[in-house]
């Protein structure tokens, strides 16, 4: 399983859960030493680790394709509040998700994806026609 996102507060509590559930768990992280500060060694030991941005389809699918991953968690992005801060989590789910098929093509079955979300994925009222990510 690929978990994008393990340092964030939904995925310092997935990574435990997924090994606890003897998951062989790639994580996918900007920062390997923030990891490491957050886990300790003895949790980051039992998995693999790769280092990239959530938003770079390329780095994402090759991350699923050389660890023969069959799915993925997607806990990255910030569910940011327009316009108050910037999101960015419409981008890396379509980069993701993008990534998530392209690698399923290439190992011969689809991936099961979970993608956590928050309101930039959503319309709400007040915001038709507004864009949230740039």
């Amino acid at each position: 399983v690929l978990l994008l996102g393990p340092t964030g507060n939904m995925g310092s509590r997935l990574l435990p859960a997924l090994l606890a559930h003897e998951h062989q768990v790639v994580v996918f992280v900007r920062s390997e030493s923030k990891l490491k500060d957050i886990f300790g060694t003895v949790l980051i030991s039992k998995c693999t680790i790769v280092t990239g941005t959530a938003t770079d389809t390329n780095a994402v699918e090759k991350a699923l394709v050389d660890n023969k991953c069959d799915g993925l968690v997607n806990s990255a992005g910030l569910a940011a509040i327009f316009p108050w801060q910037n999101p960015q989590l419409q981008e890396i789910e379509e980069a993701i998700a993008t990534a998530a098929v392209n690698a399923g093509r290439k190992l011969g079955h689809p991936l099961r994806c979970w993608f956590m979300g928050g309101l930039t994925v959503l319309d709400y009222p007040g915001m038709e026609g507004v864009k949230l990510s740039t």
